[in-house]
């Protein structure tokens, strides 16, 4: 009796902290995986730096991928 006429907001709804913590929570965690991953195969290879380094950026780059993919389903 408002005047609503029951339509959907127009508003998003605010993303919760811990939808946001969970983001953060990814993206830390791929890229350690990864960097994790490439300390092992660079002893058992005897390649110091070489996998560890490939590691990182390939785990940055996923993570920046799918940060920049959960944005854009929340537009």
């Amino acid at each position: 009796m408002t005047g609503e006429s029951g339509k959907p907001s127009d508003k998003k709804p605010e993303k919760s902290p811990m939808a946001m913590a969970g983001a953060g929570f990814e993206f830390v965690s791929s890229i350690a995986l990864f960097v994790v991953g490439g300390y092992y195969l660079d002893e058992y290879l005897k390649t110091e730096p070489l996998w560890l380094l490939i590691g990182f950026f390939f785990g940055f780059f996923l993570a920046f991928y799918s940060l920049i993919k959960r944005a854009k389903e929340n537009e």
